[in-house]
């Protein structure tokens, strides 16, 4: 059966004139959505655009990777290096000899946990003759 045999059957003293005006009107709606949408679409574009700009920038880069380990970022922190973390907020600046005796861990380990955290962003370090001290920013 025909589209156009159901809504007859269903409406039979509809006219077609009636139902093309009904027609028109919902594909105006659905065009007027449709134009909304892509406008929209065109926007989140133009913002991820800008945002991929910002972040080539080098010096806006170094801004965002700036971090902090804050209470969060701890607790999504493997065990091993948030004791590294934790020692290090209690001694402000160590090397990682220092680190080793707070945890009671090999040097060698705090050494590979405090370097990690390095590469992560979440230290710096600085060298002063032969030691390397790792301190929280």
């Amino acid at each position: 059966m025909a589209a156009g045999e159901t809504v007859r059957k269903k409406w039979p003293n509809l006219d077609v004139n009636v139902l093309l005006t009904m027609l028109i009107d919902e594909l105006t709606q659905v065009n007027k959505k449709l134009d909304s949408m892509v406008e929209l679409n065109g926007k989140m574009l133009k913002t991820q655009e800008e945002f991929l700009q910002r972040i080539a920038n080098q010096s806006y880069r170094r801004e965002i990777i700036k971090l902090e380990p804050d209470a969060m970022t701890l607790l999504f922190l493997p065990r091993s290096l948030r004791k590294t973390v934790m020692a290090l907020y209690k001694l402000k600046e160590a090397t990682a000899e220092d680190l080793a005796r707070e945890t009671n861990r090999l040097r060698a380990v705090e050494s590979a946990s405090a370097n990690q955290l390095v590469r992560m962003g979440y230290l710096k370090k600085k060298r002063e003759g032969r030691r390397v001290y790792f301190y929280i920013e």
